[in-house]
């Protein structure tokens, strides 16, 4: 994989297991692209650098700081948006959303909250993925599809989506999978 160069910012996820997962393993496809909880901006910037129209959009004032810092170091343009999920991108459409989603259920307490927003997914884990999935197809083109980090951790759920896992890899205490939902 290319280098890509990353400066971490204080409060915003920094790119681990899942990240560097999505970022190495999401296959090539066609058309512009929506990441949903950029972060530090590490998949929007893999996706420019194939080629892609990128938007990409965080709740997380710093992660939106983050992206747009790690964009222009790494000579890429990504259209870079703060807001919750969709709201930023309303009336939008794209041809694929991808996101490597907060789903692990609440198990500590954090100093910083935006940081717990980045990793907690609700309860069961799986909340903020169903309401991501709910609301996805409002905003792809037809034959559109997503890309999502899915962890052994999560609960499991159903959606009216056809998935396919697409990697899997087993860390000390969870599967993370790269799931293709269509």
């Amino acid at each position: 994989m290319e280098d890509i160069n990353i400066t971490n910012f204080e409060g915003v996820y920094e790119p681990a297991e899942d990240s560097w997962l999505m970022s190495r393993h999401i296959p090539n496809f066609e058309g512009n692209v929506l990441e949903v909880g950029s972060g530090t901006g590490i998949i929007s910037i893999h996706l420019a650098r194939r080629g892609h129209q990128v938007t990409a959009v965080d709740l997380n004032p710093k992660a939106v700081q983050a992206t747009k810092f790690n964009a222009k170091n790494n000579k890429v343009n990504i259209e870079v948006l703060e807001g919750n999920l969709f709201s930023s991108v309303q009336n939008r459409r794209f041809d694929t959303i991808v996101c490597n989603p907060p789903y692990l259920p609440p198990t500590e307490d954090y100093d910083d909250p935006e940081l717990a927003l980045a990793v907690e997914g609700g309860p069961s884990g799986s909340e903020f993925t169903i309401n991501l999935l709910t609301q996805a197809k409002d905003y792809l083109n037809s034959n559109g599809s997503i890309y999502l980090i899915l962890s052994s951790r999560m609960k499991e759920f159903k959606v009216d989506w056809k998935r396919k896992v697409i990697k899997q890899e087993k860390f000390f205490f969870e599967r993370l999978n790269l799931v293709h939902f269509f």
